[in-house]
């Protein structure tokens, strides 16, 4: 079982060791997510609202970044826009993503997703 990790360095020193994974768990913000969590959220169309606003491609067994003010921001947008559509039981899970591109817009870092 693979796991699938959003993460968000905590500042400009560990998101350069992130590019050569050499950070460390303590310079990370993470959230994993388990096979469930993460075909019950990929159902439910976050990250495609995700891709579209932060010019990404996160899927399956792929990994990719959301990094620059712009494409941050506009992602937190439109997930703070769509909140309604998802799944009570979703929102938990939708609140902590949208955090995690909070705390990068606040320390000007990206939001990584190995999946």
């Amino acid at each position: 079982m693979r796991q699938k990790i959003i993460t968000v360095p905590k500042d400009k020193k560990a998101e350069a060791a992130l590019d050569y994974d050499e950070a460390t768990k303590d310079e990370l913000i993470e959230l994993v997510l388990n096979v469930e969590e993460f075909k019950i959220l990929s159902e439910s169309g976050i990250f495609d609202l995700i891709n579209d606003a932060g010019f990404s491609n996160i899927d399956d067994y792929e990994s990719d970044q959301v990094r620059g003010k712009e494409s941050i921001t506009k992602v937190i947008k439109k997930l703070n826009s769509n909140k309604s559509s998802f799944e009570k039981e979703l929102l938990k899970k939708v609140e902590e993503i949208i955090n995690l591109f909070e705390e990068a817009l606040i320390r000007e870092t990206g939001v990584y997703f190995y999946f």
